[in-house]
């Protein structure tokens, strides 16, 4: 038991070591990243929905 209690105080302290080393983004490029996530997002919903009305309309003529 002691053994895996061990190994799980060295996985956090990995875990520490590994977080100290991320480069966190500025603010401003936060929000630029966001801009591009939503942006995306809405080009694909909207292109979804265009095929989606496509093929039911077609699938409405041909039964």
């Amino acid at each position: 038991m002691s053994n895996y209690i061990g190994k799980v105080g060295q996985y956090y302290r990995d875990v520490i070591n590994e977080m100290r080393k991320v480069i966190w983004p500025t603010k401003d490029e936060l929000q630029d990243f966001t801009i591009v996530v939503l942006t995306v997002s809405g080009i694909l919903a909207a292109f979804t929905f265009m095929v989606d009305w496509v093929i039911n309309f077609v699938m409405g003529k041909l039964l």
